[in-house]
């Protein structure tokens, strides 16, 4: 189980680097209702990553992607290696907007949220409205799918995976719970530097993800 989790160590911290989700995560957590927001902001994202990750373990491990040279195990090296294709076509993207600092206008809207509403959101930012971490999830569900473990540990693997997604956008709602007068100054100048940079951080990401993603779709093919 530990070395399937020291392989999707990678993805997971960089489903955890979302400046969007994160910004969107502080404002909720500067807002009145920053608390119960926050709280169901987080959650959203993290049943998301964890059920549609286990969709994908369930689709896998049916078709067979546990054994070795078997046409499904195939079949998920060459989605991970089209997925790290489309991580370096939005690279490019994304370095083209590098010097936009406009933060979208859904995010005005965000002090205004019903809890379900914080949640669902948390449900769209961790992967369907994510450009970033669907393409993640689906590299991480294969992967998962792949390895021979029971079914309990991989279970766990998908709830310590999940967990390492949600670690960046948990922290600025825990300092609305820890310590709720102070939020708004100690996560401004975070919240600002986000927005200011998301796309230079995302392109970075995405170049290495890229790379990453495809080398491993390779080296499994030619072992």
């Amino acid at each position: 189980m530990l070395i399937v989790l020291a392989d999707l160590l990678t993805i997971a911290v960089a489903v955890a680097i979302s400046p969007l989700a994160i910004v969107a995560v502080i404002l909720m957590a500067t807002a009145g209702k920053g608390r119960s927001n926050g709280t169901a902001f987080v959650l959203g994202c993290y049943v998301f990553m964890i059920v549609f990750v286990g969709v994908l373990v369930l689709i896998g491990r049916a078709a067979g992607a546990e054994e070795g040279h078997s046409i499904p195990r195939l079949l998920v090296d060459g989605i991970e290696i089209v997925l790290g294709l489309v991580l370096l076509a939005m690279a490019v993207m994304q370095w083209r907007k590098r010097g936009s600092t406009h933060t979208p206008a859904w995010m005005e809207r965000l002090d205004s949220l019903s809890l379900w509403q914080a949640f669902l959101v948390g449900v769209l930012l961790a992967g369907p409205l994510s450009p970033k971490d669907l393409p993640l999830l689906i590299a991480a569900g294969g992967r998962i799918s792949q390895s021979a473990l029971p079914v309990e540990q991989i279970v766990a693997v998908i709830l310590i995976f999940a967990l390492i997604g949600i670690i960046a956008i948990a922290i600025p709602w825990i300092v609305s719970v820890v310590a709720p007068g102070r939020a708004e100054a100690t996560l401004s100048r975070p919240r600002e530097w986000l927005v200011a940079n998301h796309a230079v951080i995302v392109t970075v990401l995405f170049v290495i993800l890229g790379f990453k993603l495809i080398g491993s779709g390779i080296a499994d093919l030619a072992g």
